[in-house]
């Protein structure tokens, strides 16, 4: 199947740095909010970290967040549709008089704007070159649609009118320059004044302009009035319901939602207080987008598609989905866990879009093929996690830390008595997390190849899942203590676990008495993983849990969904109903202030205890859509269309 095409994007909130600018990357126009406070002489740009994000309409058309700046909250309320924007603000508390508090909105892209004193509107400087194929975007576009894009653009003027006129309308030569100003000459400065420039600026204040709306529209100008509804920031769905859990997803999907203007795509980043500085413009991390598409599958399948996409985009020439591709580095000596068969077959059952698999399923066979290829371990029918010699100039490439990476739990427990080969690049350890999603993503390729009348491979796929399905069951069991583990290569188990000895379940893998003794001896335990919060990411006995730094001791959405799904295909769904129980209590306590952690305290389910601990991260929500998944919502393995059931 070829690539899907380039689709139009229109207006939305797609700066990753900024959650309140409002761009059109067809056209390049930016219109961003800019705030400044005369008690501090200081400029805001309304980053993530000065911003509470709030409601996401599920039609994707409307998004509310609120700022505070040296004691002043600002409500925000945008818009949008095929033509345009409407921008609203009103004031919730003033931190200072409101003539010295300005609320500014700069446009900024195109050929530069001219302001009309007398009719109080900001146009495009001529409309026909509000073209996308001067700034290079459409000539690197395959799709007509960026074309009809512009053709808009051509046949109409671009303007933007407010209900309380501003105060005063300056230019300047880009955003920062505006900023400079306002700290080194104060709002009292007319020097910038003008009617036309490449970057303008429609300046209001809060004494004058409490609340407002400016409307940017293309087409017949008209005078905007201010509206009076008084709007919430969050949804008002009653808590712990099924409709705020699929709003939560909602929510956090769309804000994360950003436009790459590296590679000219949209995608859902990890968060996007890491877009910019960390990542330097985008952030591909394999599972954390892999994630964000099944997500999107409950709300929208074009989200998704976009993320998909972007991980397709870089896949290697050997086959891996790479670990992490961001502005400024590329990890393509190793991957991470295999779950993008899960994902992608659970979107198909969900959405009956058989393109879907025809797209995927090429690029899902060959990272499948990559992963026995490369990190089989000794020819024991396991693998184990890796870097591959001589591949890429990634950072941490060749090291341990860089085979870690693979895991997703860089700095887990169970790492460290396994030593590294710097031979082969692998960890001398068969690890029962990553061989059990290799099982299950076998299993989802076997049920693709059936789809698509593949018979060849998808014999070859059985032949290699039973014996790797056996050896698990066999090779990773520690029957002296009654549960799955990673193993040295030198046949010692690892002592310290994680939440990944539940995975054989999610894979069909363990028998009747494995999984009872899983049950018994670990996850209802309360010295092992059982509690009030959880799961822990090592067991409570073991002396890292007290660490309590990242995957030494935290609770993370992962370990806790894939553990949920294994409790579900074994049966066991008193058990799967209260971890589900349990993950959604914990994020609603951190929602109820819009925070969507990355990952919680183990013993209090704070999120901000830790200062490396991000507040809107995209998979946090999985902790939501676990409420969603019972026992008769869709599950991967319910298809039969070609994998034969686990003996179990």
């Amino acid at each position: 199947m070829n690539e899907p095409r380039r689709r139009r994007l229109g207006w939305g909130t797609w700066s990753p740095d900024r959650p309140a600018e409002l761009m059109h990357p067809e056209l390049g126009i930016r219109l961003t909010p800019v705030l400044y406070a005369a008690s501090a002489n200081a400029v805001s740009l309304l980053a993530p970290r000065e911003t509470r994000l709030g409601l996401r309409s599920m039609d994707g058309r409307e998004a509310r967040l609120r700022s505070e700046f040296h004691g002043t909250v600002l409500d925000w309320r945008f818009r949008f549709d095929s033509d345009g924007v409407e921008i609203e603000w009103r004031t919730r508390r003033t931190g200072e008089w409101g003539l010295r508090f300005w609320v500014v909105l700069v446009a900024s892209g195109g050929d530069g704007w001219r302001f009309d004193e007398a009719g109080g509107e900001l146009r495009a400087a001529e409309s026909g070159e509000l073209r996308a194929a001067e700034s290079g975007e459409l000539r690197a576009a395959e799709s007509g649609e960026l074309r009809a894009a512009v053709q808009v653009a051509e046949s109409a003027e671009l303007w933007i009118r407010a209900a309380n006129a501003p105060l005063l309308t300056t230019f300047h030569a880009h955003l920062d320059a505006l900023c400079d100003e306002f700290v080194d000459k104060g709002y009292f400065y007319l020097g910038s004044r003008g009617t036309s420039g490449t970057c303008a600026a429609l300046r209001f204040n809060l004494e004058e302009a409490p609340r407002q709306r400016i409307v940017c529209r293309l087409g017949e100008i008209e005078t905007p009035e201010l509206t009076r509804d008084d709007w919430t920031l969050a949804d008002e769905h009653p808590a712990g319901s099924p409709q705020q859990a699929l709003q939560a997803i909602n929510d956090v999907m769309r804000w994360n939602h950003v436009y790459d203007a590296i590679n000219r795509r949209p995608y859902t980043g990890l968060t996007r207080f890491w877009s910019a500085r960390k990542f330097s413009g985008f952030g591909i991390w394999l599972d954390d987008v892999a994630f964000n598409a099944w997500l999107w599958g409950h709300i929208d399948l074009q989200g998704a598609r976009d993320n998909l996409a972007a991980i397709f985009a870089f896949q290697t020439e050997a086959g891996n989905f790479p670990c992490l591709v961001t502005g400024n580095d590329a990890w393509i000596d190793r991957t991470q866990l295999p779950i993008l068969g899960y994902v992608v077959w659970n979107l198909y059952q969900r959405s009956g879009d058989e393109s879907l698999i025809r797209w995927a399923f090429p690029k899902l066979l060959a990272n499948f093929d990559w992963w026995w290829r490369e990190r089989e371990l000794g020819g024991a029918g396991l693998v184990a996690y890796g870097t591959t010699p001589g591949v890429g100039r990634g950072l941490y490439r060749g090291t341990k830390l860089g085979a870690k990476n693979e895991s997703a739990m860089d700095n887990s427990p169970v790492h460290d008595d396994a030593p590294f080969d710097s031979e082969t690049g692998l960890l001398q350890a068969f690890d029962v997390g990553a061989n059990s999603l290799l099982a299950l993503d076998n299993e989802m390729l076997i049920e693709m190849a059936g789809l698509l009348g593949d018979v060849d491979t998808a014999a070859r796929l059985r032949v290699r899942h039973a014996d790797h399905v056996e050896r698990i069951r066999d090779r990773l069991w520690d029957a002296e203590r009654g549960v799955f583990a990673n193993r040295l290569r030198s046949g010692d188990f690892v002592r310290q676990l994680a939440p990944t000895s539940f995975y054989p379940l999610v894979a069909g893998v363990a028998t009747a008495a494995q999984a009872a003794s899983l049950i018994d001896n670990y996850l209802l335990p309360p010295e092992k993983f059982g509690g009030e919060i959880g799961l822990p990411s090592v067991a409570r006995d073991d002396p890292s849990y007290r660490d309590n730094v990242y995957w030494r001791g935290r609770v993370w959405p992962t370990l806790n969904f894939w553990t949920l799904r294994g409790l579900q295909r074994a049966g066991f769904h008193a058990h799967a109903q209260a971890l589900a129980d349990n993950s959604w209590r914990l994020f609603q306590s951190g929602w109820q202030e819009r925070l969507c952690g990355e990952n919680f305290h183990a013993e209090t389910g704070e999120i901000t205890d830790q200062p490396d601990t991000d507040t809107f991260y995209s998979w946090g929500v999985l902790m939501a859509a676990m409420s969603l998944v019972g026992p008769d919502d869709i599950q991967p393995w319910d298809a039969g269309n070609g994998s034969e059931p686990s003996d179990t």
